[in-house]
């Protein structure tokens, strides 16, 4: 099994690699944004939550948004520093935040905003405008 971070160069090689090779064929001098392209979170999230004796694990996958196939790219050169992020937000939810459909809501804003704060820092834009959770699945 590849190492978590080699596989993110690869992605991030290969997304790269098309887009020349795109720009190229068409003889684009400015490189085109196509629509909203979306980053899956791999590996799944799959951790202990809150601050009991009892342990507790959440499993989730997580999808983000990103306004166009060069943000992709963008995002996914920042992918370890976005799961570190997830990874902290949900290490910190108490059950009934995790249980509830507000709480999930609200765990999404909180990711979204956060994301958004780290792209602004690392690329100057937002780059990221949605969250998405693919999967919830919760054990207490």
């Amino acid at each position: 099994m590849l190492p978590r971070c080699f596989i993110s160069k690869l992605r991030l090689l290969t997304c790269y690699c098309f887009i020349t090779l795109g720009f190229s064929l068409a003889g684009a001098a400015e490189p085109v944004a196509t629509g909203t392209a979306y980053v899956e979170l791999q590996p799944t999230f799959t951790l202990n939550y809150g601050n009991t004796t009892k342990v507790r694990y959440l499993q989730a996958a997580v999808t983000l948004r990103v306004r166009d196939e060069l943000a992709a790219v963008q995002v996914i050169t920042h992918l370890d520093a976005i799961r570190h992020l997830v990874i902290m937000l949900f290490a910190r939810q108490t059950e009934e935040t995790v249980r509830s459909r507000e709480g999930r809501e609200d765990i999404l804003r909180e990711a979204l905003e956060d994301v958004q704060e780290l792209m602004i820092k690392e690329t100057g834009e937002i780059l990221v405008d949605r969250v998405l959770f693919t999967s919830w699945v919760i054990q207490s």
